[in-house]
């Protein structure tokens, strides 16, 4: 799973995620990787989800309901952007504004705009309100650190 996400990853190859798809194995994925988890959250939010309900067993709900898990409160606004997903892997790191512009090769003021952004969509006023959200969304991996 590792390898083909690493594969898919830089160019967003994403047509054999989509072709045969395991969101149970992918889930279970990102519960114990960080690398891949805004990449993951990206795949299954494109897979159809599977449902039991008026259509029966196996009936498709849109796509979108499995960006939040079940009984959780929060909810994006609006979809995350490409540009604000690869901004988010880097707010739970210790790196500076400036150091994530460096990182992405993007201004200070770019970098900014799209914190700013995120944290509209997100609900958040602080960077850490931001990454506990992202990662009640599944958009990032549970953090590693024990309380």
């Amino acid at each position: 799973m590792e390898r083909a996400l690493n594969l898919a990853g830089p160019d967003g190859a994403l047509s054999a995620f989509l072709l045969y798809p395991a969101p149970s194995l992918l889930e279970r994925h990102a519960r114990h990787s960080t690398r891949h988890a805004a990449l993951i959250s990206e795949i299954l939010r494109l897979l159809p989800v599977r449902r039991e309900g008026p259509g029966g067993p196996g009936g498709m709900a849109p796509s979108r309901a499995r960006a939040v898990p079940a009984g959780s409160a929060l909810r994006l606004t609006e979809p995350l952007s490409q540009s604000e997903i690869r901004v988010l892997r880097y707010l739970p790191t210790n790196l500076s504004t400036p150091e994530i512009a460096r990182e992405l090769s993007l201004s200070v003021h770019t970098v900014r705009t799209h914190v700013r952004h995120l944290f509209a969509k997100l609900g958040a006023h602080h960077r850490t309100e931001a990454v506990a959200s992202a990662r009640a969304l599944g958009l990032l991996a549970p953090s590693g650190r024990t309380p």
